[in-house]
């Protein structure tokens, strides 16, 4: 059986338990959805020596500290996993734990899971100290698996290469922030932005750049990298009146509408669900809007970052209902 009918098989797997899922204790994620998945992945989990439960972190004077589970290789950690609960959501304050272990070993892959959601960290940003963002973050039920499949296939047993995973994770990292970048800077150039094509030899003015001189081509950066990267989708509208007996119809003044951008929509979509309990989940391909209403998930709004495709998946009735939404405004009739 190859991996992707083995992940598929798996899927089947969580659509079985999803009604119960959110009922399950800690020690029940662990053998019904987080063992399973290390299993399909290759290792046996069985084997103390391969997949080790209860692994000794000790944290400085502080002894005894034990993280859920190590995967080993060679004796020597190359995956520490904490498990969550599988109703819990997954924030910050769930990383602390697995902050502190991280820099006990050399081991340069951490994973904090509740069993459905898992997310991988690194030390990009400093050598043994864990990133605050991790490099791949994925969620079993509301994803789509063929985004997110490849990433997981490079965790295989017989896959696994740390220096392959590292140098894409900083491949993502760097693309991740790029596109960041140029998002933020569509909207509202930045000064280093701004500076880098006033000092272009056909624009260089040979005078001192100043904040006032910054500011005069802000908008006009905007405008113009708009327009080359065909994101803003400006319509002049001219509505006319039917002209009354001898008056001639006189145009109304024109509506340019506001670019609809992936903020736009993010920013829409955060107005309309303000009345639930909401947990943001940023990747690479989208944004996910985790719903909560008294402690309970009723839904979650994707929105990628490639099409600005919206898709809202209701979990209020249990059974997962999915609309595609042509708009973001359409979201208003389903929440």
């Amino acid at each position: 059986m190859d991996f992707k009918d083995s992940f598929d098989n798996y899927l089947k797997r969580i659509d079985n338990l999803k009604a119960q899922i959110t009922d399950l204790a800690e020690e029940q994620t662990k053998n019904a959805l987080v063992m399973p998945f290390f299993a399909m992945l290759g290792y046996d989990v069985f084997d103390t020596n391969e997949f080790t439960p209860e692994f000794v972190c000790d944290v400085g004077t502080k002894k005894g500290e034990k993280i859920d589970y190590a995967v080993l290789k060679d004796n020597e950690p190359i995956m520490l996993i904490e498990v969550k609960r599988a109703g819990m959501k997954l924030q910050k304050q769930q990383q602390s734990q697995l902050f502190r272990y991280f820099s006990t070993n050399r081991c340069r892959i951490a994973i904090l899971t509740n069993g459905i959601t898992y997310q991988f960290f690194s030390d990009l940003n400093a050598p043994n100290v864990m990133d605050d963002e991790p490099f791949l973050s994925f969620n079993l039920i509301d994803d789509d698996p063929t985004i997110y499949m490849s990433s997981i296939k490079q965790f295989c047993k017989d896959k696994f290469d740390i220096k392959s995973v590292i140098s894409k994770a900083v491949y993502q990292k760097y693309a991740k922030v790029v596109e960041k970048t140029l998002k933020e800077d569509l909207i509202n150039p930045s000064d280093e932005l701004i500076k880098y094509f006033l000092t272009r030899p056909e624009i260089k003015t040979g005078t001192r750049i100043t904040s006032a001189m910054i500011e005069k081509h802000r908008e006009i950066t905007k405008k113009s990298m708009q327009k080359v990267l065909g994101v803003s989708i400006v319509e002049n509208i001219v509505k006319t009146v039917e002209p009354a007996q001898s008056e001639q119809a006189e145009p109304i003044e024109q509506k340019t509408e506001q670019p609809m951008t992936f903020e736009n929509i993010v920013e829409k979509a955060k107005v309309y669900v303000a009345k639930y309990d909401v947990t943001p989940e940023d990747n690479q391909q989208f944004i996910r809007l985790h719903l909560y209403s008294n402690g309970s998930k009723t839904g979650v709004v994707k929105i990628a970052k490639s099409d600005l495709s919206i898709q809202y998946r209701d979990l209020s009735q249990g059974t997962p209902i999915v609309h595609n939404l042509s708009a973001i405004d359409e979201l208003k009739s389903y929440i």
